[in-house]
């Protein structure tokens, strides 16, 4: 499924690093527990700045004005810091 996903805006002050929110067309699934589920229609992107770690790209549900649903992410990409890489894939 190809996903569009919208720049709203940059968020990287409530972060460490570099972090956008998106709009996201069809919206995503992000787990609540073990046992269930939920769906954003809004995610942020983070690339934070971290020393003795690879770089990673995190996406965490959202709402609109950028705040986190939960910390626990959507999907992580491991050696890349690319945001805009990550997104268009």
């Amino acid at each position: 499924m190809h996903r569009k996903l919208d720049f709203i805006k940059d968020v990287s002050d409530q972060f460490i690093g570099t972090a956008y929110l998106y709009k996201v067309d069809p919206p995503a699934e992000y787990l609540i527990s073990e046992e269930s589920s939920a769906l954003t229609s809004h995610i942020v992107a983070s690339a934070p700045v971290l020393s003795m770690q690879e770089p990673r790209v995190y996406l965490f549900p959202a709402n609109e004005e950028g705040k986190l649903l939960d910390w626990t992410e959507i999907m992580t990409w491991k050696n890349t810091s690319d945001i805009d890489t990550v997104v268009r894939e």
